[in-house]
C-alpha cells in the first residue's frame, strides 16, 4: 500500500472509529512513517546522550535491499509479515492475508494501550497488519517464489486509459530497474535474486499489490510440489475486495483502542461503518489515479462530510518527525526527546520489530533473524 491507504485512509479510519483528531494524525503519520524511516545513523547529544533511530524501510532500488540480514529485520516484520501456510521456510515467510500471526501481532499490540508510546504503535501496527490485505502471495525475503512470468501479467477491469498507462509503464519499470541491477552486480558479487530481478517482495509485479482499484491477473514463474496453493493455478486478484476488508478490520480495530483509551476518543464515537460510509469508501477504493489522486479522494470524501463530520484531513508533515529526529543534538535537554512523536515511534518499532522477531515467529516455529 501506498500514502493515500497508510495515511489519508489510516486518518479517516480512525476517525470513523471515534478518535480524536489529534490521535488520528500521530497514528496515521506513524503508519506511513513506516515507509519513510529509510535512516539509522547514531545522533550525539553533547551530554554523551545518544539517538539510534529505527530505519523500517528502504528506497526500492537501494542497495541495502540485497542485504539477506537487513530484509529480515525490515521487509519481513514491516511490510511481509509471515502468514506461516504451508510446508517450506520460503513458503511459510509469504505473506497472507489478515493472517492469525497478523491478528495475534495486532492484539499483542493493543494491550499496550497505556504505554506513553500507544498512539505510535497503533500506527505501526495499522501499516503492517493493512499490508497483508496487498502482500500477500509474496514474501520479505529474496526467494524463487516472489517471481511471477512478466508476459502474463493481465491488466482487467479498468478503463482503457488505465490499461494503457501500466502497457507503457510495465517495459518502462523492467527497463529502469533492470539498468539499475546490471550496475550493482558489477560492484558486488551476490548468487541470490533480489528485489530487482523481482525475487524479493512484490518487486516482480511493479506497485499493482499498491493499487487499490486494480483488478489483474498473474502466474508465478516457479512454483514447487510443496506449494499446495499454487501448481497449476493462475491468479486473479481484485484488489478493491481485499482494500475494503482492510478498512473494516482497521475501523475495527480503532474502535477497540478507542474503547481502552477514552482520553483519545471524542465525544461523539463511532459512525457505522456499513451502509453509505462502506459505499463511499469503496469509491474511494476504485479511483483509477495514482497515489496523489487517491489521496486527493479520501480528503474531499472527509471535506464532503460523506465519512463523518468534522474537519479535513491534515496533509502528512514527514518533515517535522525528520526535523525532531535531526534536532536530538541540538536540545538542551537531551531527556526531552520522549517528549517528541518521532522518538516514540523508534520505541514503538523496537518493540514491534523485537515481537515479530523474537516472540511472534519463533512460537510459530518460524526462525529468521
Amino acid at each position: 500500500m501506498q500514502i493515500d491507504m497508510h495515511y489519508y485512509g489510516v486518518y479517516a479510519l480512525a476517525r470513523l472509529a471515534g478518535l480524536k483528531p489529534e490521535a488520528a494524525k500521530i497514528i496515521a503519520t506513524a503508519s506511513q512513517y513506516v515507509d519513510d524511516s529509510v535512516g539509522n545513523d547514531t545522533l550525539d547529544h553533547e551530554s554523551g546522550g545518544k539517538l539510534i533511530p529505527v530505519a523500517t524501510a528502504h528506497h526500492t532500488a537501494s542497495i541495502r535491499n540485497i542485504d539477506r540480514d537487513d530484509q529480515r529485520y525490515i521487509w519481513v516484520p514491516f511490510h511481509f509479515l509471515p502468514g506461516n501456510v504451508g510446508t517450506a521456510l520460503t513458503e511459510r515467510l509469504a505473506c497472507r492475508e489478515n493472517s492469525e500471526l497478523a491478528k495475534a501481532m495486532r492484539d499483542h499490540h493493543l494491550a499496550f494501550f497505556d504505554e506513553s508510546f500507544a498512539l505510535e504503535l497503533m500506527g505501526i501496527t495499522a501499516h503492517v497488519y493493512a499490508d497483508t490485505f496487498a502482500h500477500f502471495g509474496f514474501s520479505g525475503v529474496s526467494s524463487r517464489r516472489n517471481k511471477v512470468r512478466s508476459d502474463d501479467i493481465k491488466i482487467l477491469g479498468v478503463t482503457e486509459e488505465t490499461r494503457k498507462f501500466w502497457e507503457k509503464e510495465i517495459p518502462k519499470f523492467f527497463s529502469k530497474y533492470g539498468t539499475v541491477w546490471e550496475n550493482i552486480k558489477r560492484t558486488i558479487s551476490s548468487s541470490g535474486a533480489e528485489f530487482i530481478s523481482g525475487a524479493l517482495g512484490h518487486g516482480a509485479v511493479l506497485t499493482f499489490p499498491d493499487q487499490p482499484y486494480l483488478h489483474w491477473h498473474f502466474v508465478y514463474e516457479e512454483r514447487g510440489d510443496d506449494y499446495k496453493d499454487r501448481p497449476g493455478q493462475e491468479y486473479d486478484r481484485e484488489n478493491r475486495k481485499h482494500y475494503l476488508n482492510a478498512c473494516r478490520e482497521l475501523y475495527d480495530m480503532f474502535k477497540r483502542f478507542g474503547k481502552s483509551r477514552k482520553d483519545f476518543s471524542d465525544n461523539q464515537g463511532p459512525v457505522d461503518f456499513d451502509g453509505k460510509v462502506q459505499d463511499h469508501i469503496e469509491g474511494i477504493l476504485s479511483v483509477e489515479e495514482g497515489k496523489t489522486g487517491r489521496s486527493a479522494a479520501w480528503i474531499q470524501a472527509v471535506k464532503d462530510r460523506k465519512l463523518y463530520a468534522g474537519e479535513e484531513i491534515p496533509p502528512y508533515d514527514q518533515k517535522s518527525w525528520d526535523k525532531a529526529r535531526d534536532g536530538f543534538p541540538g536540545l538542551k535537554d537531551e531527556a526531552k526527546a520522549v517528549e517528541y512523536p518521532v522518538y516514540r515511534f523508534f520505541q514503538a518499532a523496537s518493540l514491534h520489530r523485537h515481537y515479530v522477531l523474537r516472540e511472534l515467529l519463533p512460537a510459530n516455529k518460524l526462525v529468521v533473524a
